[in-house]
């Protein structure tokens, strides 16, 4: 028994310090903000399509700025990857989201009823 106390205790002890470690290297600020070399991403949503700024950026911290110029609600969300997503906003409203991106193609898209369905999708090529 005070064997399995003690693994268990080395197992917990062994987690923490990977989570510690993990945090040392993230690239948020203290107050979990995106560092201020991030790289914005402006996107417009009208119905139903979206004004990227840039589809091709470089790996590293990504803040994705929606502003909603349409007449509905619409929503940004990131597939894969870290995910991540904007809330819900009305016309004129803007939101942002910020992710720690990879080499890869991401797909973002709306959530909101069938929009994706109707053109409300992209794809962003990281290098």
């Amino acid at each position: 028994m005070f064997t399995t106390v003690r693994r268990r205790f080395a197992v917990v002890a062994v987690s923490l310090l990977a989570l510690a470690a993990s945090a040392c290297n993230s690239p948020h600020t203290p107050d979990g903000s995106p560092p201020a070399d991030a790289t914005h991403v402006t996107v417009y949503a009208t119905e139903f399509a979206y004004e990227v700024s840039s589809k091709t950026l470089e790996e590293g911290a990504v803040v994705f700025d929606l502003t909603n110029n349409g007449t509905m609600q619409h929503d940004l969300v990131l597939e894969g990857g870290p995910g991540g997503a904007t809330k819900v906003i009305s016309p004129g409203e803007t939101d942002s989201f910020f992710v720690t991106l990879e080499d890869g193609t991401y797909t973002l898209y709306c959530s909101v009823g069938n929009h994706r369905a109707q053109g409300m999708e992209f794809k962003i090529t990281v290098m």
